[in-house]
C-alpha cells in the first residue's frame, strides 16, 4: 500500500494552550512504499500526544521519532543525517542516524562532523554585529572605505556595498565569479537593488573583517565564536581531530566521495560543525550572548523581501531575509532560518526566537534538502515556504 501524500500534523494553537490537527501533505518521492501498519501506529502516537494535553514533542516518544526518521532517509537515500532540536532554549534531542559513509560501520551520532556550507553564514554575521556593538565596523558604511576590492574595482557601483547589503544579500554581486581561478569579479546589478545570493558578498566582507581586526579570519572566528560558544567539535579549517568521526558525501545514493578539507577559511561555506556543536549557535542567538538582544533583534529584522522561487522574480508575503538569516512570517510567528548546500552535504536550520525552539539537521547526501518540509512540520509545527523557494517542494509534491 502506498502512502505518497498525506500526514498529520500536530499543530499548537498561537495562544500555547489549545491544540489542533491539520493534514497536509507528506512529501514522499513517488514509488515509494510505507507498511500501513507502521505508518499509522506513527500517526495516531502523535495523535494520542494531543488528547493527553502534551504539547507537539517528537523527542518525548524517541523511538516512533527515530522510526520517521529512518523512513525519511530510506525514502531519499540519505546514507547519514545528524539532528539537533531546541525546546525553551535548552538542547532536548540530538542523535545521529545511519552511517558516516554508506560502506562501513561506522554510526553517526550527534558529534560526527558533517559540512555546515552555506550554515557558515549566520555565524559570521554573528562575529560581524559583535564589531558593529564594538564601533569598528558601521553596518552602512562603504566596505571601499575599509579596504579597495581590486577584484571588482572596475565597476563603480561596488563602493555603494556595505556590511549591511552583504549580510541581507543585496551586494549586487553574483554568488561566485564565472572562473573561481580568476581575479576578476563581475557586478550582476546595483548594490541594493535587490535580493541576490552572494557567496563573494561574504568573502568580500571577510576581507574587511581581516584589515579591522589585523588577524586571519580563521584566529578571528574562533575567538568571537567557536572559543565563547564552547564548540569543541567546530572549525572553519580542517582539524586533525575530525578525521576520527566525520561524514563522507554520498553523490546518488552509496556512491562515496572524497571528503574535502579546508585549509583557508571561507565565511560562505567552510564550516565544519556537529548537530550539537551547532545547536549551541543557535541558543546564543534564542537568548542572546556576546550580542545585545537589541542587536539580534536587528540581525532577525526584515531587511529585504525575497522571491517565491530563488531566481524567480514573483515577491513572496512570507519569505524575507535579515541580516544573515532568512525570515519566514506565518500568522502565528516569525521564523529564522538558513539552508546550506555543498553538494553532497545538505543540512537545514530553523527557529522561532519567541518560542525559543528549533532544529537544525545535516546530512551526507545530496537528496539532504528534501527533508525540510518534513522536519519543520514534525518539530516546529508549521508547512515552511522555504522548501518551495528553494525548488523542492514541487519536485516533492508530483
Amino acid at each position: 500500500m502506498h502512502f505518497k501524500n498525506r500526514y498529520y500534523r500536530v499543530q499548537p494553537h498561537s495562544d500555547g494552550l489549545h491544540l489542533c490537527v491539520n493534514v497536509v501533505h507528506i512529501h514522499m518521492i513517488p514509488g515509494y512504499t510505507t507498511p500501513s501498519r507502521n505508518l499509522f501506529a506513527l500517526l495516531l502516537l502523535f495523535l494520542s500526544v494531543v488528547a493527553s494535553g502534551q504539547t507537539k514533542t517528537p523527542e518525548r516518544n524517541p523511538a516512533q521519532f527515530d522510526a520517521y526518521i529512518a523512513q525519511l532517509m530510506k525514502r531519499d537515500s540519505i546514507p547519514g543525517m545528524s539532528i539537533a532540536i531546541i525546546r525553551q532554549n535548552k538542547l532536548v534531542y540530538h542523535k545521529g542516524y545511519g552511517l558516516t559513509r554508506s560502506d562501513s560501520t561506522q554510526a553517526v551520532t550527534a558529534e560526527t562532523i558533517f559540512e555546515a556550507a552555506s550554515l557558515t553564514k549566520p555565524t559570521f554575521a554573528y562575529a560581524v554585529l559583535q564589531l558593529v556593538e564594538q564601533g569598528k565596523l558601521d553596518l552602512d558604511k562603504p566596505l571601499y572605505e575599509y579596504l579597495p576590492y581590486s577584484d571588482v574595482a572596475a565597476d563603480e557601483r561596488y563602493k555603494k556595498i556595505t556590511a549591511r547589503l552583504v549580510l541581507s544579500h543585496r551586494s549586487g554581486l553574483p554568488n561566485w565569479r564565472k572562473n573561481r581561478r580568476s581575479a576578476e569579479l563581475a557586478m550582476l546589478r546595483t548594490p541594493g537593488e535587490r535580493f541576490g545570493y552572494s557567496g563573494e558578498g561574504f568573502v568580500y566582507l571577510q576581507k574587511v573583517v581581516e584589515k579591522i581586526t589585523g588577524k586571519p579570519i580563521n584566529e578571528f572566528m574562533e575567538e568571537h565564536v567557536l572559543k565563547p560558544l564552547s564548540m569543541t567539535h567546530s572549525g572553519y579549517v580542517w582539524k586533525p581531530a575530525f578525521d576520527s568521526h566525520v561524514a563522507l558525501p554520498h553523490y546518488g545514493g552509496e556512491n562515496v566521495g572524497e571528503k574535502y578539507k579546508p585549509d583557508q577559511a571561507n565565511m560562505a561555506y567552510s564550516l565544519q560543525t556537529s548537530a550539537d556543536d551547532y545547536a549551541k549557535f543557535i541558543q546564543a542567538i534564542l537568548t542572546p550572548k556576546s550580542l545585545k538582544t537589541a542587536t539580534i533583534d536587528q540581525m532577525l529584522s526584515q531587511q529585504t523581501q525575497l522571491p517565491t522561487r530563488f531566481s524567480g522574480d514573483t515577491l513572496s508575503t512570507r519569505l524575507y531575509w535579515g541580516l544573515g538569516f532568512g525570515l519566514e512570517r506565518t500568522p502565528n510567528d516569525v521564523y529564522f532560518w538558513h539552508w546550506g548546500d555543498n553538494g553532497a552535504f545538505k543540512c537545514y536550520v530553523v527557529g522561532s526566537r519567541s518560542r525559543k525552539e528549533a532544529v537544525v539537521y545535516f546530512t551526507n547526501a545530496t537528496t539532504g534538502l528534501r527533508l525540510i518540509s518534513d522536519i519543520t512540520s514534525l518539530v516546529l509545527g508549521y508547512d515552511p515556504a522555504t522548501s518551495g523557494f528553494l525548488g523542492y517542494q514541487t519536485a516533492k509534491k508530483k
